[in-house]
């Protein structure tokens, strides 16, 4: 029996171990919190939308530690600015034998993980979905699903392979990524880019696309990033940012996780995105004007 915990049960962490506790040989612990987590405890975990599911008996702990034995999986799922707070809360159940999978926002949060528990254990990834918490103890399933994850050596080992397939196996695409870096980087410019501006303006992603000075502030944001990541050692190519584009403006009306945040009146994760921009720039003397923008107009708001 596969034992996984998630740590963040909210829209991402709750749809996918919603999806592996559907699973013959996969015993899922939610580590959930507030109204969700009640929720959870008195109904199951309910999905919507374009795929539904209801899982009705659910293991659900406020503390990682609830859970008296170690588990061989944790899920990591909350906000990058809860990450150090998640730390603390799975290290008395981290073993030699435990792995530990990001499926979140931003670029630091592997770092952190893997300064904490060792890249023995931890594995870099993340995830394409859109959902989003509507109630208590109910996630939205609006489209795609796959997760992404992989070595930091490219190497399809034998524990992500593994992980492929426990995933494969709950229905959900899994994708062993032999440049996890890159495409970590990728992900991140996305959200760089449309997670930034929803946020900030309070509009979905087609409404980005109506405007073309908004759509040129869209690419000034990715060039900014890729010279970024260029200094960092990722290349990116300019073809990537037509990829980026093009595959967005097929989306319609998206409504990204900081724009849903941004709706409900939570903390907004834009210290992961323009804020690490401004802060690695100027570590390599890079101009990045438009994050900086960005960065400041989002300190602004929060205050």
């Amino acid at each position: 029996m596969q034992k996984v915990m998630i740590m963040g049960s909210g829209a991402v962490g709750g749809y996918y171990g919603a999806h592996l506790a559907s699973t013959e040989g996969v015993d899922v612990s939610f580590v959930a919190r507030g109204r969700h987590l009640e929720a959870i405890r008195k109904n199951g975990l309910k999905i919507t939308g374009n795929k539904e599911l209801h899982v009705k008996s659910v293991r659900t702990l406020e503390h990682p530690e609830e859970l008296g034995h170690p588990p061989d999986l944790i899920i990591v799922a909350v906000k990058s600015f809860d990450t150090p707070d998640a730390i603390n809360m799975i290290r008395p159940v981290v073993r030699s034998g435990t792995m530990i999978l990001t499926l979140q926002n931003g670029l630091e949060n592997y770092d952190l993980l893997a300064a904490e528990f060792g890249k023995e254990r931890v594995i870099r990834g993340f995830c394409q979905i859109g959902v989003e918490v509507t109630e208590p103890g109910v996630i939205d399933y609006r489209g795609m699903s796959r997760v992404v994850f992989g070595e930091e050596s490219g190497a399809s080992s034998n524990r992500v392979m593994q992980l492929q397939k426990m995933f494969e196996l709950a229905g959900v695409p899994a994708r062993v990524s032999d440049n996890i870096r890159k495409d970590s980087w990728l992900k991140f410019i996305w959200n760089g880019i449309f997670n930034m501006i929803t946020g900030i303006s309070g509009v979905t992603t087609d409404r980005i696309f109506e405007d073309d000075d908004t759509l040129a502030t869209a690419r000034e944001l990715f060039f900014e990033m890729k010279a970024l990541a260029g200094a960092s050692g990722v290349s990116i190519t300019d073809e990537d940012v037509s990829k980026i584009i093009d595959d967005t403006r097929k989306l319609g009306a998206f409504r990204t996780s900081t724009y849903q945040d941004r709706l409900k009146g939570k903390p907004l994760e834009y210290d992961t995105f323009c804020g690490y921009v401004v802060r690695k720039a100027d570590e390599y003397e890079l101009e990045v004007p438009v994050n900086r923008t960005l960065y400041s107009l989002y300190k602004l708001r929060e205050r």
